[in-house]
C-alpha cells in the first residue's frame, strides 16, 4: 500500500513538473513576443526618424544645386573643376551634418507626450499583433495554472517551481521520502541549512539544493 501511494505521489510530482515547465515555456515565450514588439517597434521609428531628417538637408542640397545650375545657365561657367568638387564637398559634409542635427533633435523629441499619440499610431499594427499573441500565449497559461493538479496542489506554493519539482522527485527517487510531505520537510530543512535562504531566488536556491543531495 505505502508502495502505491509512494508511486501515486511520484507520478503527481512528475505531472506537476511537467506542468511547470510548460508554465515557465510559455512565461520564456510572453517575454520573447515583448522584446521582439519592442525592437521591431524602435527599428521602426528610427527608420521614420531618419527619414523625416533627410528631408531638410535634402531640400536645401537640392535647392542649392538647382540655383547654381541655374546660375551657370545664364552666366556660364565660372569656377575650375577643383573649386566644383570643393563646393560638393562641402554640400555633402553640410547636408551630413543637418542630417544629425534633425535626427537627435526629433529622437529627443519623441520621447515628450505631446508625441506618444504619433507613435501609438506608427505601431498601432505591430501593438495589435503582439496583443493577439499574448492573448493567446496568456489563455493557454490560465489553462495550465486551473488545471487540478496545480490549483489544488498538495506542494506548498513557494516550492511551485520546476527546479524546487527536480529536488523533491530527487528525494523520492532515492529513498530520502515516501510522501510528498517529508519530501517538502526535507527541502525546507536543507534551505534553511544552506544559509542562502533569505537571500537567493526560490529558482537558485532550487538548484544548489539539487547539486548538493
Amino acid at each position: 500500500m505505502v508502495t502505491d501511494q509512494k508511486i501515486s505521489e511520484l507520478d503527481y510530482c512528475y505531472v506537476s513538473w511537467e506542468l511547470l515547465q510548460e508554465l515557465e515555456k510559455n512565461a520564456f515565450s510572453r517575454n520573447e513576443c515583448i522584446r521582439a514588439f519592442k525592437k521591431e517597434s524602435n527599428d521602426r521609428q528610427s527608420l521614420i526618424t531618419s527619414v523625416v531628417a533627410l528631408i531638410l538637408p535634402m531640400t536645401l542640397l537640392g535647392s542649392i544645386v538647382f540655383s547654381n545650375h541655374a546660375a551657370s545657365l545664364m552666366y556660364g561657367s565660372t569656377g575650375t573643376t577643383e573649386n566644383i568638387w570643393t563646393r560638393v564637398v562641402g554640400l555633402l559634409m553640410l547636408s551630413a551634418f543637418l542630417f544629425l542635427i534633425v535626427y537627435m533633435l526629433s529622437k529627443e523629441l519623441s520621447k515628450y507626450k505631446v508625441f506618444w499619440p504619433i507613435k501609438k499610431l506608427i505601431n498601432q499594427d505591430l501593438e495589435a499583433n503582439l496583443r493577439l499573441e499574448v492573448e493567446a500565449i496568456d489563455r493557454k497559461a490560465s489553462k495550465i495554472i486551473n488545471d487540478s493538479i496545480l490549483k489544488d496542489s498538495k506542494i506548498p506554493d513557494k516550492f511551485l517551481s520546476s527546479e524546487f519539482l527536480m529536488v523533491i522527485i530527487k528525494y523520492m527517487e532515492s529513498g530520502q521520502a515516501s510522501f510528498i510531505k517529508e519530501a517538502v520537510y526535507a527541502l525546507q530543512l536543507d534551505l534553511n541549512n544552506t544559509g542562502y535562504y533569505a537571500k537567493r531566488d526560490a529558482s537558485t536556491i532550487g538548484k544548489e539544493v539539487f547539486i548538493r543531495s
